[in-house]
């Protein structure tokens, strides 16, 4: 009896022991998972911190390249439209038909100067540093409503002049991609544009809506054009995040979170 009991003992300090083992490998598999989870979560957030970095580095360099083209297209173009003016200015004439021709000359010229102006601060907007985002953006909605028969209620609660210079260009890029596509597809007749900053959570709103034909979403074929793709490219460059959605009855709506503290002045 008493080595009936003793083997019964052995028996169960061995399936212990077995129990004991498989519940150890478990542990160690479960501890070994989570590692390479926590590995593959961190190469995740390096290779999403990488995109990020080329990607505010391409736009960067894509506004470098435009400053560099509006310079010369300004200067150089626009110098030698100035002083092709002025030389006609000087031509002397004989006949009423040589005055007309001239004058004629002389207003496609200063048109062309205009255009090149316009083009120019198209490129890349000069008024930013002179005049700053608000009237900027108050300017280039103005001038939308002066040319088209869109009306542009644009409102702002929060004091733009504290971005940096990158966020507030990329903002007014938006601002144009934005007109620029509700021009060319939407056949609107109003657009609002209103800047907010939610205090709760240290986020700067900015909300375009229309009242045109908008986009269908649930279209298994609709994919984004080049223009909602750049105004998600950058709004990610801004660490933001942007949704574009459907207004009722129709129209088009695009929103945009970005977080303040990252782009105020001296603070990137």
């Amino acid at each position: 009896m008493s080595n009936e009991f003793d083997i019964y003992i052995r028996v169960v300090l061995v399936m212990i022991s077995f129990i004991v083992i498989a519940v150890g490998f478990v542990f160690a598999f479960i501890r070994y998972q989570k590692k390479i989870f926590a590995k593959q979560k961190e190469l995740h957030q390096l290779d999403l911190i990488h995109k990020e970095d080329l990607l505010t580095n391409t736009i960067h360099s894509t506004e470098a390249e435009r400053i560099r083209v509006a310079k010369e297209l300004h200067d150089e173009v626009g110098s030698i439209l100035s002083t092709l003016s002025m030389s006609i200015s000087q031509v002397k004439y004989a006949s009423d038909s040589d005055v007309k021709h001239i004058n004629n000359s002389k207003k496609l010229i200063q048109d062309s100067i205009k255009s090149v102006r316009r083009i120019s601060r198209g490129i890349a907007p000069y008024e930013l540093e002179l005049l700053g985002l608000e009237n900027t953006l108050q300017n280039h909605f103005d001038t939308i409503t002066s040319t088209t028969a869109i009306q542009i209620h644009f409102k702002n609660t929060f004091n733009l002049n504290l971005l940096n210079h990158q966020t507030a260009l990329a903002i007014y890029r938006i601002s144009q991609e934005l007109t620029s596509n509700c021009i060319k597809y939407a056949n609107a007749s109003q657009i609002s544009f209103n800047i907010n900053e939610d205090l709760l959570h240290q986020f700067l709103q900015i909300k375009y809506q229309d009242n045109g034909i908008g986009l269908d979403f649930e279209n298994r074929k609709f994919s984004k054009g080049i223009g909602l793709k750049n105004i998600e490219s950058r709004t990610i460059a801004m660490n933001g995040v942007c949704t574009f959605t459907s207004a009722s009855p129709s129209g088009f709506v695009c929103e945009i979170n970005v977080p303040i503290k990252a782009h105020i002045l001296n603070q990137m």
